[in-house]
């Protein structure tokens, strides 16, 4: 271990045996957050909870969703050019994160690929929760490494005294990105109603250097990726957006019934060099346009695009009892038409179909003082399909129903969180035979309030996932990530067991160190038949892509998550911070794919002995950092740098990434126009125009993060 690392390592450990904070009081505000169903504050709730809101959330608001929550503490951003990045907590991401539009799954396609970007807005949001570890007792077993809540407003549950809005307009120099957004609320005597929208287009992704790492271990290799490469951008990675939601409710004194309808578009393109055909093509449309975006060719290789289009239709209850015993009675429905498409040479390719219905039903009581709980009943159903010469997964249908109970009691100074849940999975799909899964989950944590505003807690978790339908019966080539991907029907079920020690103090009302904002958290979770896509260093010799395959490999993850703010006179504060997850396999990889004479063949000879590689792949780094800010009567800034390490454990046959130092610099300033409230906001992102390529994306090879940035706008606020 080089000295850096371990002076990494020395503030880290020093932050988690200390103190720790949030970024920004912005950003955890004293709301009752929605992934506790019994109106907590994310400060009292047991598991480490994030949330982005106010201006704080306007500041960090960018295109995707990993991109918005990057710099969030345990979270890091699985991109794959300019128009995706997934978040990833904990270094669990896809299937084992959970993403929900208002408590429910957005249901789309971005857990079946990298490549396929969340239905969300983040322009649009309200405030995002971020839950860092397994929430899977509420949210089913989807949430078994954490969850992402996008609360947007679009069903209202109180009528304004009179009509409320706001308009923001703002411009992104590193990719020319130009974005607007409105959002009008209103209504008359029982009825309030929901308006928004936004629109956004982008150019290519400005970079400093090469857009493709030329590793050089092939002169073959080296000659393609100079073919394809770019220089001070990554081509096709221009995108255009656009979304509008309507809802409308009934508010009553002991409740709210509403509707709301959404309509996304999105149309993005895949970065050159990753979507190569190697079957004989004649090129004959060279400069044709491509669905309102320029089609570009390059050496035969193909700009690919996403078309996205999605229409989301929603509804939201709640009756609130007058009663000693129960409290309220909550209803959520909703339904999601989904569909991409990959266009290739202006032609519509695959087509990707996820069409699903959700319920959810809790019902939460208070027996005045003593045992509070909440009981829920979850139901899903989704036809997912995907059709067209790359379809490299059957149709399938997917039904879950999961009951779940959640209890809470204090006694003096201790308070005890205790859960559980049983589900049931059915994965049916077109050709192959069905899989029925039952899932059992449990947890208990410990709470010690050393004093009112800091806490000490202990939990345990157990929370088991169900394989989803490309984990057992993908089989083809996947050319947007350049793989060759095989299923599993055999595969077994998830089971997780996860250790979480935390501490947490939060007093706004203090002052000096008193006031110091601090959260600390160490976690380990033991991972019974973990499932992911093996790099098998094989070639499938027919597309001539390298196989990977869906495999039950037991794994080990561990770390640690710090922060600590210190106020000072004056209104400033400096914070350091530092998060860091290892993740290592505890048994064998046992390969069940079936290599059929002449299918594959070896295709890293050199790297042979990495094949028994116990790195999970595609795990985060160790991150520390420093902030300093100062916020007065109408403006506020900070300045925020964030130290990367090099990612040496990458897995098999999985290159290495290297490590970077990220600066930002962001500033607001409040003001009036015509007696309204507005804001000019500007942020100066990668000032140090690193090089950024992220061990968590599979596409870091071609597509490094945006280089030095400016990002300025205006919000009018009526």
């Amino acid at each position: 271990m080089n000295n850096r690392n371990k002076l990494a390592l020395a503030v880290a450990g020093a932050l988690t045996v200390s103190v720790s904070v949030q970024a920004q009081s912005e950003r955890l505000e004293e709301v009752n957050v929605t992934v506790s169903p019994l109106e907590k504050p994310a400060d009292a709730v047991a598991a480490p909870v994030s949330v982005l809101s106010g201006d704080a959330l306007r500041q960090e608001a960018a295109g995707t969703l990993g991109q918005t929550l990057n710099s969030e503490l345990g979270v890091a951003n699985a991109s794959f050019g300019g128009g995706v990045g997934l978040p990833v907590i904990r270094g669990q991401s896809a299937n084992r994160v959970k993403v929900l539009s208002d408590n429910l799954d957005v249901a789309d396609a971005s857990n079946t690929s990298s490549d396929h970007a969340a239905s969300i807005e983040p322009l649009l949001a309200e405030r995002i929760e971020i839950l860092r570890g397994p929430a899977a007792l509420r949210y089913g077993s989807g949430a078994i490494g954490g969850v992402v809540n996008v609360i947007d407003g679009r069903i209202p549950t109180r009528v304004p005294e009179e009509v409320e809005g706001a308009v923001e307009m703002r411009h992104d120099t590193a990719n020319d990105q130009d974005a607007g957004v409105f959002r009008l609320d209103g209504g008359a005597g029982q009825v309030a109603w929901y308006l928004d929208g936004v629109y956004r287009e982008n150019g290519n992704t400005q970079i400093p250097g090469l857009a493709i790492l030329e590793h050089g271990e092939h002169e073959e290799e080296e000659h393609e990726e100079e073919e394809f490469n770019t220089d001070g951008y990554v081509g096709n990675t221009n995108a255009r957006a656009k979304s509008g939601s309507a809802g409308l409710s009934w508010v009553t004194d002991s409740g709210f019934i509403g509707l709301s309808v959404n309509r996304l578009e999105n149309n993005y393109g895949i970065p050159l060099g990753t979507h190569e055909h190697h079957h004989e093509h004649e090129q004959e449309h060279e400069d044709e346009a491509l669905a309102g975006e320029d089609h570009v060719e390059e050496h035969g290789q193909e700009a690919v695009r996403i078309d996205l289009a999605q229409t989301r239709y929603d509804l939201k209850g709640e009756h609130r009892f007058d009663d000693n015993y129960w409290d309220k009675l909550s209803v959520r429905v909703g339904h999601n038409d989904y569909e991409h498409v990959e266009l290739e040479e202006g032609e519509p390719g695959t087509r990707f179909t996820n069409e699903a219905w959700e319920s959810r039903v809790e019902l939460t009581h208070d027996a005045g003082g003593e045992w509070r709980g909440a009981y829920g009943l979850q139901l899903s159903d989704k036809d997912f399909a995907a059709v067209g010469d790359e379809a490299f997964i059957q149709p399938s249908n997917t039904r879950a129903a999961g009951l779940f109970a959640m209890k809470e009691r204090t006694w003096g100074a201790w308070h005890l969180d205790l859960g559980g849940r049983v589900e049931r999975v059915e994965v049916e799909p077109e050709i192959a035979a069905s899989r029925d899964f039952n899932l059992l989950g449990v947890s208990s944590t410990l709470q010690y309030f050393l004093a009112e505003h800091q806490h000490l807690s202990f939990g345990a978790t157990h929370a088991e996932r169900a394989p989803v339908a490309e984990e057992l019966f993908a089989d083809g080539a996947h050319l947007a990530e350049a793989r060759y991907i095989e299923g599993e029907e055999d595969l077994d079920k998830e089971k997780s067991f996860n250790l979480e020690l935390g501490y947490h103090h939060h007093n706004e009302e203090a002052s000096g160190w008193h006031a110091a904002r601090v959260e600390a958290n160490l976690f380990y979770n033991h991972v019974t038949d973990y499932i992911y896509a093996a790099n098998t260093g094989e070639e499938n010799l027919e597309e001539e892509l390298p196989v990977y395959a869906y495999n039950n490999r037991d794994a080990v993850f561990y770390g640690a998550e710090a922060s600590v703010r210190f106020p000072f006179a004056g209104g400033h504060y400096v914070e350091l911070f530092g998060d860091s997850v290892r993740a290592n396999f505890t048994s064998d990889l046992e390969l069940h794919h079936d290599e059929e004479e002449g299918e594959h063949e070896h295709e890293h000879e050199e790297g042979e002995g990495r094949a028994y590689s116990r790195d999970v792949p595609r795990m985060p780094p160790l991150r520390v950092g420093l902030a300093l800010g100062g916020s007065y009567d109408q403006w506020n800034w900070e300045w925020r740098t964030t130290k990367a390490s090099a990612q040496e454990r990458a897995g098999a046959f999985e290159e290495e990434t290297e490590g970077y130092t990220r600066m930002d610099l962001t500033a607001r300033y409040n003001l009036k126009v015509a007696g309204n409230d507005a804001v000019l906001f500007a942020s100066a992102r990668n000032l140090l125009d690193e090089e950024i390529r992220h061990s968590t994306s599979l596409l870091r090879d071609f597509a490094p993060e945006m280089g030095r940035s400016v990002e300025a706008g205006v919000r009018f606020i009526f």
